[in-house]
């Protein structure tokens, strides 16, 4: 019995002291990018330095082609990239952001020997996180949320928003990821990630039917190609 209460006694320690020790989830909304402003009209540097461009975060994986880029300002011509989208942005790459001055868009390539486009962070659930939410764009919005390896379902909750529930991490230290599977153009363009205490809703029937006349219609549909800027590797 003695042993018993020592090894729970010791697993609740070591719990506890990962908990102090973990650092909080830090530049959710993107705001603290360091990149110069890129001139208007023109064109920033195709090559972005990631530490500058999303503080905090770490990149995607690269795939066996290793064609994965942090850009800003900029897109590919089909390689992977995260990008991120600021002031002074060119018109030529049709993109404003979403909230503040700084938005992430995370672009996918016609094959997943490319890698994966993701933004990741490790930090410390609020204990009294319910959810997760986050503005996304209406037209990229190929979004896929995950903590420690754990695909979040998303919920809409209106105002262009999106709710994860993240009940069961709550208080803990977990790996939090967005990423985008999607080629035909949607991508994901996201800003201001947001723990909340709030429950995430029940998805209404009407939402079921909007999912499954989407799914439909791009099952029915063609491949579009998407018409980025001229920056190719």
């Amino acid at each position: 019995m003695r042993i018993r209460q020592s090894i729970y006694l010791s697993a609740t320690l070591v719990s506890t002291l990962r908990s102090v020790l973990a650092a909080e989830f830090q530049n959710l909304n993107f705001e603290r990018a360091t990149i110069p402003p890129t001139p208007v009209g023109q064109f920033g540097p195709l090559f972005a330095d990631p530490a500058l461009a999303f503080p905090g975060w770490t990149m995607g994986p690269s795939g066996t082609a290793n064609l994965n880029y942090t850009l800003y300002n900029n897109l590919t011509l089909g390689s992977v990239a995260e990008v991120l989208v600021g002031p002074s942005y060119p018109n030529a790459i049709g993109f404003t952001s979403l909230e503040g001055s700084y938005s992430a868009l995370l672009q996918f390539g016609p094959s997943t020997a490319l890698g994966t486009p993701a933004l990741i962070q490790t930090g410390l659930v609020p204990a009294d996180a319910r959810s997760i939410t986050f503005l996304m764009s209406q037209t990229q919005n190929d979004a896929r949320v995950t903590l420690d390896g754990v695909v979040i379902p998303l919920v809409p909750i209106g105002g262009g928003r999106m709710a994860c529930d993240v009940t069961m991490f709550a208080g803990r230290e977990a790996q939090l990821m967005f990423s985008t599977t999607s080629y035909n153009g949607r991508w994901l363009y996201f800003d201001d990630v947001t723990f909340s205490p709030a429950t995430v809703p029940e998805p209404s029937v009407p939402w079921f039917v909007g999912l499954g006349s989407v799914v439909l219609f791009c099952c029915q549909s063609r491949p579009d190609h998407h018409q980025p800027t001229p920056f190719r590797r």
